[in-house]
């Protein structure tokens, strides 16, 4: 029995006593890759942005009264000068006629006071050549003169009494025009539904009756960053490819909204034209304000609030190192990508390397960056994994050419 046991405890020692096995390295990740490439790019831009109307006011009523009549149906496409609301105008009316009936009063008063300073004015004639004779009292001439006198403001203050009454006549006739409330905006426009009913009071400056939105022109807002305006400014002063929009030379664009795409040209179906650029860079985003006025005609697809992609034309079609822009990382202010290169063992490695870029650029379902400097023709990058690779780390390239598909 003991013979037996004595071997088995010996072995159970023995392998007591083995080292243990040191743990395997984690697998490279696996990363997909592409190579860098030169692609002719058009000179159209590429932005997101949003459609605003030029107009949009808040309808008020200038003048207080009982709203009588509202002249339009909730939703409806209105044009400029369109009755839209009429207030009461029975009191504005009668307010009118009184002002012009004090019109008419200020007028005679004038009349009146003209008679009385000629009759003053030659009593006074009089009175001066019977001065001159010593017929008349020193007390009566000068009695005859501050009449004269008086009869000269008389008139002042009738004439001054007029333009007060035909002021009043004005305020009143403005007043009894503005109980007809109209579309202030030019073309055509959408309006509101109403937010106040038949019958209701409405208060002179307080009360919002309604909003209406101009649709035709519209508007595309922008931003351009600070590389792409740089890129405008050296086409536009250094090699001059594009004429001065600072000259009235508005730069061509179009617009698309979501459900559409280019048309068969490679631009978008909505032209306009750039008409506005602001004057500085905002800081916070390092981003210029621009926006594009869009034609939209009928059925005035285009909507104010719309979100849209912007077309701008950026001079001659030219050959671009690109690379997709998801494969461009981003280390505090400095742009980096991954290179696939080879180690002494040769083993693929990913190689950080700084990149100067230009603008991105929509070609397709793609997003593609311009590459300046920091990549050469040939080269491979990697496009997806980049949170798992490490600089100088082994990694398992997966080629998938995305910009083919």
């Amino acid at each position: 029995m003991l013979r037996r046991i004595f071997p088995l405890a010996l072995c159970i020692l023995i392998g007591c006593g083995n080292p243990p096995q040191a743990p395997q390295p984690p697998e490279p990740p696996v990363v997909t890759v592409e190579k860098v490439i030169e692609r002719e790019l058009d000179s159209n831009l590429d932005f997101t942005g949003y459609l605003k109307a030029p107009e949009d006011p808040e309808i008020r009523a200038q003048v207080t009264g009982y709203l009588k009549e509202i002249a339009f149906t909730n939703g409806e496409l209105v044009k400029e000068n369109q009755i839209l609301y009429q207030i009461d105008p029975e009191p504005y009316e009668a307010a009118m006629l009184n002002a012009k009936a004090n019109v008419e009063k200020a007028k005679a008063d004038v009349i009146t006071a003209d008679s009385t300073l000629t009759r003053a004015t030659l009593d006074y004639d009089r009175a001066a050549k019977l001065r001159d004779t010593k017929s008349l009292s020193v007390e009566e001439f000068d009695t005859r003169r501050a009449a004269k006198d008086a009869a000269v403001a008389g008139v002042s203050a009738a004439k001054a009494a007029q333009l007060a009454a035909e002021a009043s006549l004005k305020k009143a006739q403005f007043d009894r025009d503005n109980c007809t409330i109209r579309n202030p905006v030019k073309g055509i426009s959408r309006i509101s539904q109403t937010y106040i009913t038949k019958g209701a009071l409405v208060t002179a400056g307080s009360s919002v009756l309604c909003k209406v939105v101009s649709l035709n022109p519209i508007r595309a807002y922008f931003d351009v960053d600070e590389m792409t305006s740089l890129l405008y400014r050296r086409q536009i002063y250094d090699t001059k490819e594009l004429a001065d929009p600072s000259n009235k030379n508005q730069l061509d664009c179009w617009v698309a909204m979501k459900d559409e795409t280019e048309t068969p040209d490679g631009k978008y179906p909505h032209p306009g034209k750039l008409v506005y650029v602001a004057p500085e860079v905002t800081r916070g985003t390092a981003t210029i304000e621009v926006y594009a006025e869009i034609q939209n005609g009928e059925p005035y697809r285009l909507r104010p609030g719309d979100s849209v992609r912007i077309k701008v034309v950026a001079g001659k079609s030219k050959k671009y190192i690109t690379i997709p822009e998801i494969a461009v990382g981003s280390q505090q202010q400095q742009k980096f990508v991954y290179v696939v290169t080879k180690d002494k063992e040769g083993k693929d490695i990913a190689e950080f390397r700084p990149v100067i870029l230009g603008a991105v650029r929509q070609v397709g379902n793609l997003r593609l960056q311009i590459v300046e400097k920091g990549l050469n023709l040939g080269e491979t990058i990697i496009v997806n994994g980049l949170l798992r690779v490490r600089p100088g780390a082994e990694i398992k390239p997966k080629e998938m050419p995305l910009a083919s598909k």
